[in-house]
């Protein structure tokens, strides 16, 4: 496929004369974040994007009305031409991490910009004409950050693109069972849940403890009375009819 067949056909951009303001305008009406830079035979001569703005303003410490075009755009530009295939663009970005194109003719004059969104919905609406993974490639090269480590270009594998089969169709679900099916609340044992289960096996309920010593209801019911209270309890009666006698 070529260029020509996704490219977007109407450009906005702006004169290498006019202000950074207009060219913050053009951004702003067109929702975009790229304007070529032409000279007066509307040949591009340069681009500037967003960032471009902001870091002129925030470096030279003026307003965009106040600062050129040229103080700003970048003059090494890499374009591309209506003829150019889809696999040559997608190296060109590969190349100088860009994620704009502008397309030009032969005597330079700007005709269109093939962005990486053109090339996502492209693939997206085309499947058998773009392979997905060149875009993804693509993609992941342009969007990597500057202190990962480099992705070579993959300019031999986009030489020879190969064609993907159709996803499924939306609600499809894999046969067999789903790993995530499996829960592992209540395991069970042969049959029989464990959950809830002491750790120990036994329960200590009616068990109390006061002070140091610890009653244990017997077998018959009766509890077996602390041995130093029976004592003392045993002594208060002795004295109490010791007195009763005296008396």
């Amino acid at each position: 496929m070529f260029v020509d067949d996704c490219m977007s056909r109407t450009p906005q951009g702006v004169r290498v004369t006019d202000r950074l303001a207009a060219a913050a305008q053009v951004l702003w009406d067109h929702d975009c974040g790229f304007v070529p830079v032409l000279d007066a035979d509307d040949r591009l001569v340069g681009v500037l994007t967003d960032r471009d703005l902001c870091m002129a303003a925030f470096t030279q410490g003026r307003p965009l009305h106040d600062l050129p075009v040229a103080a700003a755009m970048a003059r090494q530009v890499r374009s591309v031409r209506a003829d150019d295939t889809l696999a040559t663009a997608m190296v060109a970005m590969q190349e100088f991490a860009v994620r704009r194109l502008p397309v030009v003719d032969a005597d330079g004059r700007l005709v269109g910009v093939l962005s990486s969104n053109d090339l996502v919905r492209y693939a997206f609406a085309n499947p058998r004409a773009v392979a997905a993974e060149h875009v993804l490639r693509t993609l992941a090269v342009v969007g990597r950050s500057r202190r990962a480590a480099p992705i070579e270009p993959g300019v031999a594998e986009l030489a020879a693109p190969t064609v993907l089969e159709p996803l499924a169709p939306a609600g499809m679900v894999p046969a067999g069972p789903s790993p995530a099916s499996k829960s592992m609340a209540g395991k069970t044992t042969a049959g029989k849940s464990t959950a809830g289960r002491p750790k120990t096996g036994k329960s200590t309920a009616g068990q109390r403890t006061v002070g140091k010593a610890t009653t244990r209801p017997a077998s018959g019911g009766k509890s077996t009375p602390n041995q130093p209270a029976s004592r003392k309890l045993a002594a208060r009666k002795s004295a109490n009819g010791s007195r009763t006698e005296k008396a």
